[in-house]
This record gives C-alpha cells, sequence and structure tokens, in this order.
C-alpha cells in the first residue's frame, strides 16, 4: 500500500472515531430525562460563592460513585451522566484522586474536566499513607520527583504555615503532625517547599474548625488534639478501634495517669540517631532499656500527653479526637488471636490481665 493510501486510510479511521464519539454524545445529549436528568451540556452561568462545593476524591474511585457522589452534592444532575460521558470520552483512569472545589448546577462536562488529569499537563503524584513521619514523607517525596529527601526536611524546617498552625505550635515545635497525609498531584517543577505548604493547607482544610472546636470541647488545645491523634494513628489498625483507643486516652488523662503508648517510646528511641540507623524510625522490639527510656516523650515513663505529635495523622484519627465515645474504658491490648490489628478493650485491669491472657500472645 503506497504511503498516501495509508494516509487516507489512517485520517479516514480518525474521521469515523471523531464521528462516532460525537454519534455517542449526540444520542446522549438526546436520552430522555427520566434517564440522565437533564442535557448534556447546560448553559454556565456566573456561580455565586456560596454555591462552591468542596468534594474530596478518594484513591481509586470508580465513575459511577463520584458521580453518584457530585450528584448528591448537587453539583450535577445526574451521576449516571457523568458515568457513561467518562467512559465515551475514554477518561477514567485520568479520575484523580485529590480536594476539588466544584459548584452547584454544573454541567456533566464542566465537572468530568475538574475531576481529571489532563495528559497535556506533565504532573508529579506522591501518595503519603498515614502515621508516617515527616523525615519518611522526605523519602517518598524524592522519589516522586519533588527534590532531594534533604530539600523536603529543610522546606519543612523553613516553612512559614498558616496562621492557625502558627497559633498552636509552641515555641520551637516542629511541624510533624500538621502535614497531612494524603495523595498529591502537583505540576512537573514544583518544589519541595510548595508541596509542603499546600499539605499544611490541606491539613486546615481536613480537620475542620468545627473538628477542632470539638476536640477544644473536650478540653484539648489545637496541639494536644493532633499529638494524641498521631499517638492513635500508630496504635490503631482498623477503623473501629480509633474512637476506643481515643475514649482510653482520655479516661487516662482525666485520671493523671501514664498513657503507656509504645509507639511513643518508639519515637524517643528513635530521637537518637544511631538507633534510627540500626532500627528504623519505628523499632518493633521494644526491650526494657528502651520502656525506660527517659524522654518526654516517653509515655510509659512521664503522665499526660508528650511534647508534640509523634507522627502525621490521618482524618479518622483526627475525627477520634474530637468525637471520642463516652466509655469506662481503660485498658486495650492487641489481639494476637484474630492478628486483624485489632484489639480488646477492658474497663479494670482484672478484665485487662483476662485479655491478656487469653489473646495478647499467639
Amino acid at each position: 500500500m503506497s504511503g498516501g493510501a495509508r494516509l487516507l486510510l489512517t485520517s479516514g479511521v480518525a474521521l469515523l472515531s471523531a464521528a462516532a464519539i460525537l454519534v455517542a454524545v449526540y444520542f446522549v445529549v438526546k436520552t430522555p430525562d427520566a434517564i440522565f436528568s437533564g442535557p448534556l451540556l447546560d448553559a454556565q452561568k456566573a456561580v455565586p460563592a456560596t454555591q462552591k462545593i468542596a468534594y474530596h476524591l478518594k484513591e481509586q474511585s470508580s465513575a459511577a460513585s463520584i458521580g453518584a457522589d457530585l450528584q448528591k452534592l448537587g453539583v450535577i444532575r445526574s451521576g449516571k451522566q457523568f458515568e457513561l460521558l467518562v467512559s465515551l470520552m475514554g477518561v477514567s483512569g485520568q479520575l484523580s484522586a485529590g480536594d476539588y472545589e466544584l459548584f452547584k448546577g454544573s454541567s456533566t462536562l464542566t465537572a468530568i474536566q475538574s475531576v481529571t488529569v489532563k495528559a497535556s499537563v506533565p504532573t508529579l503524584k506522591v501518595t503519603f499513607p498515614e502515621g508516617i513521619r515527616f523525615e519518611e514523607m522526605a523519602e517518598l517525596a524524592e522519589q516522586a520527583g519533588f527534590g532531594t529527601r534533604q530539600q523536603f526536611v529543610s522546606a519543612v524546617a523553613a516553612a512559614k504555615p498558616p496562621p492557625e498552625i502558627a497559633a498552636a505550635l509552641p515555641e520551637g515545635a516542629s511541624l510533624q503532625g500538621y502535614l497531612f497525609p494524603d495523595t498529591y498531584i502537583m505540576p512537573v517543577g514544583s518544589t519541595a517547599a510548595q508541596l509542603v505548604d499546600l499539605m499544611l493547607k490541606t491539613f486546615l482544610k481536613r480537620f475542620t474548625p468545627e473538628l477542632q472546636a470539638a476536640a477544644v470541647a473536650h478540653g484539648l488545645a489545637l496541639h494536644q488534639a493532633v499529638t494524641m491523634a498521631s499517638i492513635i494513628e500508630r496504635e490503631a489498625a482498623i477503623e473501629a478501634d480509633r474512637p476506643l483507643i481515643a475514649s482510653v486516652f482520655y479516661n487516662r488523662l482525666k485520671a493523671g495517669d501514664l498513657l503507656g503508648a509504645d509507639p511513643t517510646t518508639q519515637f524517643a528511641v528513635a530521637l537518637r540517631p544511631e538507633n534510627v540507623r540500626r532500627f528504623g524510625y519505628w523499632k518493633a522490639q521494644l526491650t526494657q532499656e528502651d520502656l525506660d527510656t527517659p524522654s518526654p516523650y516517653n509515655t510509659r515513663k512521664v503522665a499526660g500527653l508528650p511534647p508534640g505529635p509523634i507522627t502525621n495523622p490521618g482524618l479518622a484519627s483526627l475525627e477520634a479526637v474530637a468525637n471520642p465515645p463516652a466509655t469506662k474504658l481503660y485498658y486495650f491490648v492487641a489481639d494476637a488471636k484474630k492478628k486483624d490489628g485489632s484489639h480488646a478493650f477492658a474497663e479494670t485491669e482484672a478484665q485487662h490481665l483476662a485479655n491478656v491472657a487469653a489473646v495478647g500472645s499467639p
């Protein structure tokens, strides 16, 4: 086949593909309201600021679930239309996790464009899991292309936090705890400093003034609330345990007792660089010498909360601190029988010792 013939054939295929998409879109537009709840292409009007909608798109969300969310929020008329058009446009793999500011009454096309990563814009993407220190975040940021590990650590040290966070920080405190763990997508060329700035702003967006006020109502200042949440983040492995662990900690604080949380001891041990080199940031097997570490962060030796967060907590742990259940729980032990990260809780020492005997060892 000649080059000209191949070119004509290729052009023809492209035209047919484009025509197919246009025909498909035409039939979507013409689908009855009973199915799609309105036309695909709405006329976009100026939207008042009061009609702005904050939306968090979770990692690995489907087009169906996103469409349903946006319909429920009033951003679009039809979640089904959103799902079908995403499929027709072939952008299901570009729906991007993150925080978005959308508008009520948007067209379906506008909504799709808002929550998709555009292939024409090169981006960097990094996901920070809950419960890691910013020093560990630095390694992930480097792997994702946000500069070197040291540049991230230096950016944390040099960052100017938002006023709400700055007012909460004791003198000399680091930003440990305030770098919100989430998925961040930024243009190629973004610096570690810009990433850190976005993480701090995301913290305030997710740990809302309402949640902060709820924590204050339980007697905690912002820094104390984040500190407790950071300990819960390291203690809990399943969602159901977080509020119960928060309740235990509140009960122990009220009694002026030791929290007795191993993660704080791990943090205290890791304050010595040689221990980090040997055991990492979270030493798995703590010795009696470790448990006796003289440090204000070691809640096995010092009553009350430590001076600051030991890690960066996620929203579930922050919510647990803000809204703990009212219980008389005072003890918990990891359930080694179930091996699912869950805990057995108790109100009395006798109940706790029975739990330890029953599930405390494999």
